[in-house]
């Protein structure tokens, strides 16, 4: 073994504690390093490489059975242009019920196989189907894996079979909302329901609308032009996973940047004190005979010998913890598939954060490889003595001991105080930016939702003779006769076209006042009459529109012009909404009275208990009462992603703190020692390692407020122009005087808790072993 491996063997194996903490550095830096990195690349084009992975449909296509028979559809498969499909599959829409609970309408499909040539079914939960009286839900209809506490649940159709719910899954295409077996066929052949025949396929040509278009056409030549009653292409799905993920974007590279920088801080302040710390040994080694460069290389060894097990065992962390997390991402941009980490992300994060890792301790130690042998032992471990001294003598003569001198360390190790400032600042930063963003998209989530406001809906049942006036009167009396009621409006929804928008808007019109509804308005007022409409702020930026513009709508009757007199944050129908007085309705359909309810409840009534009562009262009317959902599945599995990236931000930038102590401590053990040995309490010299942090904290706490709230407002404008919405006030003002108040201390206590063990560590050391100390 040469003299410099075992000087650096020897190096690593005495300095334990530097050699400790530069691994648990480099460990959590190489973890966090590869968390980013991966939540970055899974956030690049999500909906495409799980439209591969899974065999997605390009189009999903519903057929009459009476005019297209199984074997027709079959060889529709082996048409030009097809290179795969599946089918046919029976096919019915029925509502599904668990006790009182509506799941509403579903798309019910008898599928055997969840594999095959196209639509692969992921399982999020459970599993699939091994015979009738079995029932798998969509991961949108069971609202997450919890979908399987509902057990069993009822078809509301003749003869209401009863199915078990085994397992909750999800395709990249939204091919179905619930699938049972096959041979199901009290569900998929029951007398009086309409019956319908799916297939899926696969083209050559889809790259948009059109080539799409084009492909079905081919396929279809040979069956009656109207055997198909229903297509859905996969572009439609592809847009609205790119725009959530382009949403979800902004915040993952924020977090992403900040922890990589907080990461090559912590590393540099590490190697740096360990080669400051060692200039006593450099020093002797140079006088043993060390060339500067060998000087260097001891040092850059002594470094990388820990951090390469670090970031070994950091990169291993990473694809540890990023399974469950980038599960959780794709979760959250409606995406399915087996999260599997991209190794070549570990390729190259390992040898970045070892050359960080190398540069950093060969820059520290050039200057320790280049100065005198008698000068490095002179100096040894201690500051020069004339860094921040009359700050250190100004703060001593006007602040008690223990105070001043604590206060007066950082002034000592400027450059190493003022990497740990940043370290604070950023961690801090992080805690504003995550609450902040939390609540903004809580805020949203409740104005989409509108479930505070509108905790029941009742919807009028779909049937070929929709429900006349007498029976939607009828269903009012009810729920106005109901104790608990405190609003109540009815509401009819219907398809719309405008010019400048290629698909279709919905147009919801209210039979009286509906201000109360919960819609959050980006600007403009709540309309007042037959002709004033509030639009939603997708559509108005769709079609170029603004608040006082006109706007011609057309239905299935005529065409009327309207004005905009309001901007709403609403997602109904993608964002593509329009809200307005019934009286909007006359002219563009026949059909003007309501077909459903929104419902506002006293506030000591309890909706569980209302709906329960609700629903038997209509038990008998073409009506069923429904629950309204209260919570956005991609904006929960957002804030959990926020959740976890945050603690890991802090707890490394809590680690950059704890390192930070234990440097000054290693390095004023001796100085420690004198202060005990005249009298100084144990108290006192915690005070002083406490305080000297305390004051890096605060300033770096109350810095860090007008940082977050800036990058909050700027990542969450960013997102919003993302989505093609405004922002309402509601969404973006979450912050409070008092909330931020309470979020400027948030470095100190980082600071605080950061030093308490190395505080408690030199209060304890004993006066000899302290003045022994080199």
């Amino acid at each position: 073994m040469t003299a410099v491996a075992m000087a650096v063997r020897t190096a690593v194996i005495r300095h334990r504690l530097p050699s400790l903490v530069i691994g648990v550095v480099v460990l959590l830096s190489a973890a966090t390093s590869v968390l980013a990195a991966m939540l970055l690349v899974e956030s690049n084009a999500p909906f495409d490489r799980a439209f591969a992975r899974q065999a997605g449909a390009h189009v999903s296509a519903v057929f009459d059975p009476a005019k297209a028979s199984a074997a027709a559809l079959a060889a529709t498969a082996h048409r030009p242009g097809v290179t795969a499909a599946a089918g046919p599959f029976d096919a019915v829409t029925a509502g599904l019920s668990a006790g009182p609970i509506k799941l509403g309408l579903a798309r019910v499909v008898g599928r055997a196989d969840p594999g095959g040539p196209v639509d692969r079914i992921t399982l999020d939960a459970g599993r699939w189907l091994t015979g009738p009286g079995q029932i798998v839900l969509s991961r949108d209809l069971a609202g997450g894996p919890r979908g399987l506490e509902y057990g069993s649940l009822t078809a509301d159709i003749p003869g209401s079979p009863a199915l078990r719910v085994v397992g909750v899954a999800d395709s990249i295409t939204d091919t179905a909302d619930a699938w049972v077996w096959p041979g199901q066929h009290d569900v998929l052949q029951a007398e009086g329901v309409l019956t319908m025949r799916r297939m899926l396929y696969r083209f050559a040509s889809a790259e948009d609308d059109a080539a799409v278009r084009g492909s079905l056409d081919v396929a279809l030549a040979d069956l009656p032009a109207d055997a198909s009653i229903g297509l859905s292409f996969y572009l439609a799905n592809k847009r609205s996973v790119d725009r959530t993920s382009g949403i979800a974007l902004p915040f993952v590279l924020a977090f992403a940047v900040l922890a990589l920088v907080v990461s090559v801080l912590i590393v540099a302040t590490v190697v740096t004190g360990a080669v400051v710390a060692g200039y006593r040994t450099i020093g002797i080694s140079k006088a043993l005979g060390f060339t500067p460069g060998q000087v260097v290389t001891v040092y850059a060894g002594q470094a990388l010998v820990p951090g390469l097990l670090g970031c070994l065992l950091g990169v291993a962390a990473g694809n540890a913890l990023a399974v469950p997390l980038l599960a959780r991402t794709q979760q959250a941009y409606d995406v399915v598939g087996g999260v599997d980490p991209p190794l070549w992300v570990d390729a190259a994060v390992a040898p970045a954060v070892l050359a960080s890792v190398g540069v950093t301790a060969v820059a520290a130690a050039w200057r320790a490889g280049r100065i005198p042998a008698v000068q490095a032992i002179t100096i040894g471990r201690a500051p020069r003595s004339g860094r921040g001294r009359r700050a250190r003598q100004w703060l001593a003569a006007r602040l008690p001991g223990p105070t001043g001198l604590g206060l007066g360390l950082p002034f000592a190790r400027p450059a190493r105080s003022a990497a740990t400032v940043l370290a604070i600042l950023l961690g801090a930063t992080t805690v504003v930016f995550a609450t902040g963003l939390s609540a903004s998209l809580s805020q949203a989530t409740a104005a989409f939702t509108r479930a505070g406001a509108v905790p029941v809906e009742v919807e009028m049942a779909e049937t070929p003779s929709a429900p006349g006036l007498a029976e939607t009167a009828a269903v009012r009396r009810i729920i106005q006769s109901r104790p608990g009621t405190a609003r109540l409006v009815g509401a009819r929804d219907i398809g719309i076209r405008t010019p400048g928008l290629s698909q279709s808007a919905l147009l919801t019109g209210y039979d009286a006042d509906a201000s109360w509804t919960g819609f959050a308005l980006v600007s403009g007022r709540w309309y007042a009459g037959p002709d004033e409409i509030v639009a939603g702020s997708r559509l108005l930026r769709s079609i170029g529109r603004a608040v006082g513009d006109t706007l011609t709508i057309s239905g299935e009757q005529g065409t009327r012009e309207v004005r905009i007199v309001g901007e709403a944050f609403d997602d109904t129908h993608d964002g593509l909404a329009i809200v307005g007085p019934i009286a909007t309705l006359s002219g563009l359909t026949a059909r003007t009275w309501p077909d459903r309810f929104e419902i506002a409840l006293d506030q000591t009534t309890d909706p569980g208990a209302y709906l329960r009562t609700l629903a038997g009262a209509l038990t008998g009317h073409p009506a069923s009462a429904e629950p309204r959902r209260d919570q956005d599945t991609t904006v929960v599995l957002m804030l959990s992603l926020i959740a976890t990236l945050t603690v890991l931000l802090v707890a490394v930038a809590a680690l950059g703190v704890f390192t930070t102590v234990v440097l000054n401590t290693y390095e004023r053990i001796h100085q420690f020692g004198v202060l005990k040995s005249i009298g100084t309490t144990p108290g006192q010299i915690r005070a002083v390692v406490v305080l000297s942090m305390i004051g890096i904290g605060l300033p770096a706490g109350i810095l860090a407020v007008p940082v977050g709230y800036t990058l909050h407002r700027t990542i969450v404008a960013l997102m919003a122009d993302i989505a093609g919405t405004g922002i309402p006030a509601s969404v973006l003002d979450v912050y409070s005087p008092a909330h931020l108040a309470a979020l400027s201390t948030g470095g100190v206590l980082v600071a605080f808790l950061g030093a308490l063990v190395p505080a408690g560590w030199a209060a304890h050391m004993h006066v000899a072993t302290a003045l022994r100390a080199e």
